[in-house]
């Protein structure tokens, strides 16, 4: 690994989805780097089995539905508390959609934009909170890069993404004052059990076009996970307000 093993020592972050994909591939290498995780997830059985095996000790796990604003809220005020102060968030928590929009009712864009803008705007809410960040803290959002490029069948996807990144560089400067930073990260094609199921539903031959559509290759959880511990470490200070691509090369 090329960041050092005491690279997050002595910072505690929330991860939510931390029970797999992204959430649980940034746990583990925050874990790695010394850093203390509070993991959220929906399910108890599974967030266990992750937060137990992280490296380290100390970590918390704590089931919420993020998807409730008010309850994303209440959630890191109490992970504040418990853990001894915060500083920093990671919110990959999220639901896929691939559906055209002649079939999407209301209830299809709820569900997507639930976990991640509702969800994204609770937890900021409780994080701009004086107390609940340390200085220096670091908020991530997960973004995709369906936000900047179109693909048939995911507008309510793309648009709660969209919706991420227009936050998160408004956030970036409110929060400045506070020396809080705010950036959003939007991944390409990434091998997880999310984006399993979102390809599942493309027609033959639409995985491999969509694989080859990244000329370095579908990436792997780590992939991602390294830049959300970059972005959460001191190394990152002078960045806020901003969106890192990290989709091998998908939108170039």
């Amino acid at each position: 690994m090329i960041f050092a093993p005491d690279a997050m020592a002595g910072r505690t972050i929330l991860v939510t989805g931390a029970s797999s994909g992204l959430g649980l591939a940034a746990a583990r290498m925050i874990a790695s780097c010394g850093g203390k995780v509070v993991g959220v997830g929906r399910d108890q059985v599974r967030l266990d089995a992750a937060i137990g095996g992280l490296a380290g000790e100390g970590h918390l796990a704590r089931i919420c539905d993020v998807s409730d604003a008010d309850a994303a809220a209440a959630l890191v005020g109490q992970a504040s508390s418990d853990a001894g102060g915060l500083h920093g968030l990671f919110h990959s928590a999220g639901e896929g959609l691939i559906l055209p929009a002649r079939l999407t009712k209301p209830a299809n864009v709820q569900a997507v934009f639930g976990a991640a803008v509702n969800g994204a705007f609770g937890l900021v809410r409780a994080a701009a909170r004086a107390g609940v960040m340390a200085p220096g803290s670091s908020l991530i959002l997960m973004s995709s890069v369906a936000a900047h490029r179109g693909r048939a069948g995911m507008a309510a996807y793309s648009a709660a993404k969209a919706a991420i990144e227009g936050a998160a560089r408004a956030l970036a400067v409110e929060l400045a004052p506070r020396e809080i930073r705010v950036n959003a990260l939007a991944a390409g094609g990434v091998q997880t059990p999310m984006n399993d199921r979102i390809t599942a539903n493309l027609a033959d031959g639409g995985v491999d076009a969509y694989a080859a559509a990244h000329p370095l290759g579908m990436g792997r959880p780590e992939d991602v996970a390294a830049a959300v511990v970059f972005l959460l470490s001191p190394a990152a200070r002078w960045i806020t307000g901003t969106v890192m691509v990290v989709d091998g090369g998908y939108s170039a």
